[in-house]
């Protein structure tokens, strides 16, 4: 049956069949456009097992127990492999953790994310570019003898201690053996899990080699070090017959001289005696040595350190030990300058200016001094305060203006004076009272005022000045006041008891006793555990200085630090008293020697490992910079202060380096290998590497969420189907033709 029209051909079933293929063309042309996704590709995570000796055995059973969908593994130590098996082990890449090297694996691998497994014992600062999440491992059972500890510069004839560090993931017994030539020394030991130390003395009086043996069952190791000897340090020791003693017993070549005997060769200097015995000449010659970069010890004996006045020179500021201010004293000075005062040549108050001037000298900064006088009326001439510079200066200059005129009126003076001390927090607090006693006004408010000051710790010191004071008053009021009482009837002797009186007052007292220590790491108390100290000098450490050795209560014993060029020091404790017979005082005077002979002046030096790499620390006074040679090139140290410089190396560097200055080599260093049970928190390096690259540190591999398949991109496809409809439908046309 045929069509009676054309255009009723556009209804057949073959005309719409056309059509709908051409809009099903435009249809997918626009939908390519529009760019829809479909989430069809799924993600890959990068599972990093570590395989280093310390982390394989636990990381590789966690591995095995992953099973994670679309995973790519990889073992890596030094080297990095892609896993057939997520069980296989393999002893063939390494024996140091180079994580980076496996986190640039994964990056190259296509992967969205990294899933690591490790202890976290690696060296270096590693970052992803994906975010990372990890699996704590814990370490292989292991001890290890790390590199051995040894002063870096020691001198001949001193004693010398080396320490052996094993480092272990578990606690066990073991054997350590030290051996020197033909003689050795074994010890028996249970190790701590974390860090032991082991620590071997021995006098070096020429080069050694000592060689260190660990035996245990769960692991050994040989170590070995070689002893150079610079030659014996020089000593001046002034007054303090105890720290010469300790000091020859290291190896010192020690002189018991006088200050003239200080000179440019003193490798150490210890003062035991006071600022007096040094006069004007010496003190000069001090503060030239320290400028030089020099290095003093201040000690605690009878004579020496607070004892000795040392507080209130110029060098003050450079001693790491201030009088504390808690032991302060407060004393004021109640002063009669009535008419009476004039009698004599030189006159009472002369003699009684002159005296309280010696009583300043004998003061120190922590002290606190208050002047007031009486005559018609009270007069505040000097406000009860601490003695510093200004109130020295300004107290001199009050006592040279002093006049004696008018009549005799003391109890506003008194009641004054007691109302100030009676408010001070010192625990010596003294009302002194200069005068004749010859007073115009009631003293029987007076008596009362001193026993209700006595009753509040302020105790009342009279003295009677002339043949005609009135002695049976001032003499009842010290009673009443819980003080002294001093005759005078000749008043010329007043200067001497004055000065007498301020030692009394403001000396710094030593206290007696037991004092448990505490002992805080430093080069200085590197394996010392000493006993408790029986002689303190109450002082307090000044904010530069370190304080390595203290008493549990908080007190100083040892404070030092650096002063420009120079290193310092001052113990508060008495040598003669403390610690006798106590090994480990001589191993205290001898490090804390070696650490103050190494100043600026004297070079030193050290290893550092840092993110960045290896670093060879020098210090001291240069000139011209040191070179340092090594691997065939020669190059300066960078300077980083004005006596410390530094050479960068890289991480794995192990060849000795030498260090010259101008023609002069100094030394030959070699650091220390590389171990692969380094004393890191491998849990912590985990969990500050996964925070850093977005991931997390988790439990157990099962808490890894799956990853969503990742969206792809529909258009080309969409185009191509479109491409293929017209084709076929231009194909269909030609054979309906």
């Amino acid at each position: 049956m045929g069509f009676s029209h054309p255009w009723l051909l556009l209804f057949s079933p073959l005309a719409l069949l056309e059509r709908g293929r051409r809009r099903w063309v435009v249809f997918l042309l626009i939908l390519g456009a529009a760019g829809p996704l479909l989430p069809l590709v799924p993600q890959i995570t990068a599972v990093l097992v570590d395989q280093s000796p310390s982390a394989a055995p636990a990381a590789s059973r966690l591995a095995a127990k992953s099973k994670l969908a679309h995973a790519k593994y990889f073992a890596f130590a030094e080297r990095v492999r892609q896993m057939a098996d997520p069980a296989a082990r393999y002893s063939d890449l390494g024996a140091e953790t180079r994580l980076q090297a496996a986190l640039d694996a994964a990056y190259a691998s296509g992967a969205a994310r990294v899933l690591l497994i490790s202890d976290g014992l690696w060296r270096g600062k590693p970052s992803s570019a994906l975010p990372l999440y990890a699996v704590w491992a814990p370490p292989a059972a292991h001890l290890e003898l790390e590199p051995l500890l040894a002063p870096a510069l020691p001198r001949r004839g001193e004693v010398v201690e080396v320490q052996a560090v094993i480092d272990g993931t578990v606690s066990s017994d073991a054997s350590i053996t030290f051996a020197t030539g033909g003689a050795s020394k074994t010890f028996q030991r249970h190790l701590l899990r974390g860090r032991n130390y082991v620590p071997f003395r021995l006098r070096l009086t020429k080069a050694v080699t000592l060689t260190v043996k660990l035996r245990s069952a769960y692991g050994e190791g040989v170590r070995s070090i070689t002893l150079r000897p610079l030659s014996a340090g020089n000593a001046l020791v002034v007054g303090d017959a105890a720290a010469a003693a300790y000091l020859r017993a290291a190896g010192w070549q020690v002189l018991e001289g006088e200050p003239k005997s200080l000179n440019a060769a003193t490798d150490l200097l210890v003062i035991g005696n006071g600022v007096a015995d040094w006069g004007k000449e010496g003190l000069a010659r001090l503060s030239n040595y320290l400028r030089s970069g020099g290095a003093v010890l201040w000690t605690a004996t009878p004579k020496g350190l607070f004892f000795g006045g040392w507080q209130k020179t110029s060098l003050a500021q450079k001693m790491p030990l201030a009088v504390d201010p808690q032991d302060g004293a407060a004393l004021l000075i109640v002063l009669d300058t009535s008419a009476s005062m004039r009698q004599g040549r030189p006159s009472k108050l002369d003699l009684a200016a002159e005296g309280v001037a010696r009583l300043l000298a004998a003061a120190s900064d922590a002290d606190s001094l208050g002047l007031i006088s009486f005559a018609d009326q009270a007069r505040w001439l000097l406000r009860l305060r601490p003695l510093d510079y200004h109130q020295r200066r300004q107290a001199e200059k009050l006592l040279a203006d002093l006049r004696a005129d008018g009549g005799t009126v003391m109890a506003p003076a008194y009641f004054a004076a007691s109302r100030a001390l009676e408010g001070s927090t010192a625990k010596t607090r003294w009302l002194l009272v200069i005068s004749d006693g010859r007073i115009g006004d009631d003293k029987n408010p007076i008596l009362q005022a001193a026993a209700s000051a006595a009753k509040k710790g302020v105790k009342t010191l009279t003295l009677a000045l002339g043949g005609d004071a009135d002695r049976a008053f001032l003499s009842l009021l010290a009673q009443r006041g819980a003080g002294s009482y001093y005759d005078l009837a000749d008043p010329s002797a007043l200067p001497a008891l004055l000065q007498t009186l301020g030692r009394r007052a403001f000396t710094n007292r030593s206290l007696t006793g037991l004092f448990p220590l505490i002992v805080r790491p430093h080069a200085v108390t590197q394996g010392i555990s000493l006993s408790p100290a029986r002689a303190l000098t109450p002082a307090r450490a000044r904010g530069w200085a370190e304080v390595p050795l203290r008493t549990k209560n908080g007190r100083p014993v040892l404070a030092l630090g650096q002063v420009g060029s120079a290193r310092v020091a001052a113990l508060a404790s008495d040598l003669s008293i403390s610690w006798k017979n106590d090994p480990d005082a001589a191993l205290l005077l001898a490090q804390l020697a070696r650490w103050l002979s190494n100043t600026a002046a004297r070079p030193s030096y050290r290893w550092r490992r840092t993110a960045e790499g290896l670093q060879l620390l020098l210090q001291g006074r240069f000139e011209p910079l040191p070179l340092a040679s090594y691997g065939g090139r020669q190059e300066a140290l960078e300077p980083i202060s004005p006596f410390e410089f530094v050479l960068n190396l890289p991480a794995a560097w192990r060849e000795p380096v030498r260090i010259s200055n101008g023609a002069r080599t100094l030394f030959t260093a070699k650091p220390a290998p590389i171990t692969e049970w380094p004393p890191l928190d491998g849990r912590a390096q985990l969990r500050a590497l996964a925070a850093r690259s977005g991931g997390a540190l988790l439990a157990s591999a099962a808490q890894l969420q799956p990853l969503p398949r990742r969206a792809s991109a529909m258009g080309p496809y969409l185009w191509l189907a479109a491409l293929a409809l017209f084709f076929w439908d231009r194909y269909r046309e030609s054979r309906v033709g």
